[in-house]
C-alpha cells in the first residue's frame, strides 16, 4: 500500500511538471531564435532586441512574417524561420518573450 501511495504522489507530481512548462513546445524553437537576437532576447549586431516586447507585438510580427509580408530590412531572413512556426507555436513564443525577458538596460 505504502508503495502505492509513493507511485501515485511521484505520478501525480511528474504530471504537474511537463503541465506547467508552458514553453515545451518552443524547447527547440527558441535556440534559432536566440541565435541572432541573443539567449536574453537583448538583440545582437543588426538582430533586433525582443526583450521587452509584448506578446501581441511579437505574434502580430511573426505571423507577418510567415505570411511574407515587409516589416523592415530584414524581413526576408525572418520569412523562413516564421514558415516553419506553427500559429500555436508563434503564440507561444510571443507569450514567452512578454513573461520571461526583461527589457535589456542601457
Amino acid at each position: 500500500m505504502k508503495r502505492l501511495a509513493i507511485a501515485l504522489v511521484l505520478l501525480a507530481s511528474t504530471a504537474t511538471a511537463v503541465a506547467d512548462d508552458r514553453f515545451e513546445s518552443i524547447q527547440n524553437v527558441w535556440p534559432t531564435c536566440a541565435g541572432c537576437h541573443g539567449q536574453q532576447g537583448q538583440g545582437m549586431a543588426s538582430f533586433p532586441a525582443l526583450a521587452g516586447k509584448d506578446a501581441d507585438y511579437i505574434i502580430s510580427a511573426l505571423l507577418q512574417y510567415k505570411n511574407k509580408e515587409q516589416r523592415g530590412p530584414m524581413s526576408a531572413l525572418m520569412y523562413g524561420q516564421a514558415q516553419m512556426l506553427t500559429e500555436a507555436q508563434i503564440g507561444t513564443i510571443g507569450v514567452f518573450i512578454q513573461e520571461t525577458l526583461d527589457k535589456p538596460s542601457n
